[in-house]
């Protein structure tokens, strides 16, 4: 009876409504969610005869739904204009932390307070149906007793989405950031005096085609990093053996083999070359190739899956290649409209801060959860682990890490967030052991 009603609504239109309160307005957009969902349901099965009477396929769109980021309403601003078609939007986040092992290191915890501000902006014109962003801000972390670790980083950079057709765009972007390495991280080997300064220039290009029978995406990615020079109690130590160039290509398709599965495969390569080569070359050349399917499991689950190969060559032939099963994984689920789990698996290889070592192979996995009290309150529950295997010496990290963050909005321009984290490394016989945990508590200001 009660699909019955829904398809008259459906039929006849929706009764007119009264004013309601803004709680009542979310809930209806809930529910005006699930009777979509409804209405998807009898189009399937109207699409499903007329398949029938055709003797043709039929691929049915996957229905929506609703997640705690549609029903959380975040601080925003209305930014500020620029002229009649370009908006400037400004914005502020401010912050405490206090840390229990600022080094990272198993022996001798050394505990602070670090202030954080990150003023930042986003350049945005009107084009039409094509887009541009220009974005840029800085990062300024002063500490409340070891001042060594004071730093300052900042970037810009810019997008534009040029729309070819209907289902056809392409998407450039660019960007230079002067940053640090985090303590207890691969490249923090010496324990220098300050955190190792780094800039990164990049540039990508990804050419799409989506909502048809087969999509394709070809992608390019170039970066450049150059590391400035450091001290080590007061000797300098020599980073340029760390200068890197690396290049990555990828090429993805995917096809449906039912109404709720598409197919995929995804292969990809990438160039490493570093700008000196003592003690050892270190550049190399690699593939990976992987396959799977993204399947709809329920109109509340998605799953995309595959498997395959990954292999990464070294010009040195003392080193061993990489060759090993390659593998992405990802889940998300959303048991109720206020609720979001996503779960995370892949493999990448990255370049090397050491000079003895050409390559990291690192693996992740990440498990997230989110929920929405209501349309100002998300809360964050966040685990994970990454493992990075040191190629050519017998090394490999294992880093676990865990969280749990809110966000509140307190006006329509202003929000405060909070986090509490926990982190530890297993360094096994050759690496760093350590652990720590962190408390945050910040600010963030939309205009």
């Amino acid at each position: 009876m009660q699909d019955l009603i829904l398809v008259g609504r459906w039929v006849l239109g929706e009764p007119k409504r009264v004013k309601k309160s803004a709680r009542s307005l979310r809930i209806a957009r809930v529910q005006a969610q699930r009777l979509r969902k409804r209405r998807r349901h009898y189009l399937r099965w109207g699409v499903a005869l007329a398949a029938l009477t055709l003797a043709r396929p039929a691929y049915a769109q996957q229905p929506g739904v609703v997640t705690p980021f549609d029903l959380f309403d975040p601080e925003s601003g209305d930014g500020v204009k620029l002229g009649e078609k370009l908006h400037l939007y400004p914005r502020l986040e401010v912050d405490g932390t206090f840390d229990n092992n600022i080094y990272n290191t198993e022996n001798n915890e050394i505990d602070d307070f670090v202030l954080s501000v990150r003023p930042r902006f986003l350049l945005k014109p009107d084009l039409g149906r094509h887009s541009l962003q220009v974005y840029g801000g800085a990062e300024f972390q002063r500490h409340a007793d070891v001042t060594s670790e004071d730093s300052d980083q900042y970037d810009i950079g810019g997008r534009a989405v040029l729309d070819f057709a209907s289902r056809t765009e392409l998407a450039i972007d660019g960007g230079y950031r002067h940053g640090i390495e985090q303590r207890g991280t691969a490249g923090d080997q010496f324990l220098t005096d300050r955190p190792i300064e780094y800039d990164r220039v990049e540039f990508g290009a990804q050419l799409r085609r989506t909502g048809g029978f087969l999509e394709m995406l070809g992608e390019v990615r170039l970066a450049e990093i150059d590391f400035e020079d450091a001290t080590q109690g007061g000797v300098p130590v020599d980073l340029s053996g760390r200068d890197v160039s690396v290049q990555r290509a990828r090429i993805r398709g995917s096809a449906p083999s039912s109404d709720h599965t598409r197919i995929f495969l995804e292969v990809s390569g990438n160039r490493v070359r570093y700008e000196r080569d003592d003690p050892i070359s270190r550049d190399s050349d690699g593939f990976a190739v992987i396959a799977g399917m993204r399947l709809l499991l329920t109109d509340l689950i998605q799953l995309e899956a595959g498997g395959g190969y990954i292999h990464q060559e070294f010009d040195n032939p003392a080193i061993e290649n990489v060759s090993d099963i390659n593998y992405h994984l990802r889940i998300d689920w959303t048991p109720k409209p206020d609720v979001e789990v996503t779960a995370l698996a892949q493999r990448v290889v990255e370049p090397s801060p050491r000079t003895d070592v050409p390559a990291i192979v690192a693996t992740d996995f990440r498990l997230e959860a989110t929920k929405v009290f209501g349309d100002r309150l998300l809360a964050t529950a966040e685990v994970g682990a990454r493992r990075e295997e040191y190629q050519g010496i017998n090394r490999s990290d294992l880093r676990l890490h865990a969280g749990l963050s809110a966000h509140y909005r307190l006006t329509n321009n202003v929000g405060v967030v909070g986090r509490v984290g926990w982190r530890q490394q297993d360094g096994g016989d050759f690496g760093r052991d350590y652990s720590g945990v962190s408390a945050t508590v910040g600010v963030r200001i939309r205009m």
